[in-house]
């Protein structure tokens, strides 16, 4: 099955300097960032390379990167240049309360959370020319194979020797499962949930009944008359306060630079209940 793997993003965030040696054994790549972002971010920034059976570069990527998060595999016909500009659509996603956050959809411990969280017109849209996503477990003796079936996504888990042999079998449809194990962590947020039906009135209650009157209490002894108080010594006059020297007037603070959006974190997964996907320029 790793035979049929025709893409691989990789994450420069994770790699560090790797992401040089990578670069060097397949010059068939190219960054997801463009512009002013592609100069400045280029050490975090995700790629997208070729992925050729019998390569140095897999038994390489294979050997020092599997069960470290560094990417995700992808099989799909398209050209590079196809992927490259589908997968630009997700680099920011822009939230419900306006704010725009980097989106590591490349990384699989977050695509392992986003894709079950999404309804059916996200995952086409996720999806579009992607035939699956293979990424590794959290054991990482294992592998998942991620699809999308009639608008459905399923999965499947896959022994890793069986997944570089290619002995995999597709299961019949009756075992085929959309349950993806999950990394612990931050956990993804909620979908609003529906509201709740109206609870029926509750039936009035009956009036209570008039309570009997009590009986006049006995008149209390007159208390003796306390004796009078001593007065107490004047206190002595306390000497004038000091006055205080005045402070002196603090610097006008500098304007702060307007925010942008967030450096991609380890790992991030901005889930909102309706993304907005924007082109990252």
């Amino acid at each position: 099955m790793l035979s049929q793997i025709t893409y691989i993003l990789l994450d420069a965030a994770r790699m560090g300097n790797t992401i040089d040696e990578a670069k060097e054994m397949n010059p068939t790549h190219d960054s997801l960032y463009r512009g002013r972002s592609e100069e400045s971010l280029a050490v975090v920034a995700p790629y997208i390379f070729l992925f050729q059976h019998r390569t140095d570069f897999i038994n390489w990527y294979m050997a020092k990167g599997w069960g470290d998060s560094w990417g995700v595999l992808i099989k799909s016909s398209y050209p590079l240049d196809e992927l490259h500009k589908h997968f630009r659509k997700f680099l920011i996603v822009g939230t419900e309360d306006h704010q725009q956050l980097y989106f590591r959809f490349y990384d699989p411990r977050v695509l392992r959370i986003f894709l079950p969280s999404c309804d059916m017109g996200q995952l086409r849209e996720f999806f579009g020319p992607i035939e699956y996503f293979v990424m590794e477990d959290e054991d990482k003796n294992f592998a998942v194979k991620c699809w999308l079936q009639n608008g459905i996504l399923h999965s499947q888990k896959i022994r890793i020797q069986d997944f570089v042999s290619g002995n995999v079998q597709t299961p019949p449809p009756s075992q085929i499962t959309n349950d993806i194990s999950t990394p612990s962590g931050p956990s993804m947020p909620s979908r609003p949930g529906m509201p709740s039906a109206p609870s029926a009135p509750s039936a009035p209650s009956a009036p209570s009944m008039p309570s009997a009157p009590s009986a006049p209490s006995m008149p209390s002894a007159p208390s003796a008359p306390s004796a009078p108080s001593m007065p107490s010594a004047p206190s002595a006059p306390s000497a004038p306060s000091m006055p205080s020297a005045p402070s002196a007037p603090s610097a006008p603070s500098a304007p702060s630079a307007p925010s942008g959006p967030s450096m991609p974190s380890e790992p991030s997964v901005p889930r909102p209940s309706k993304p907005k996907w924007n082109m990252f320029d």
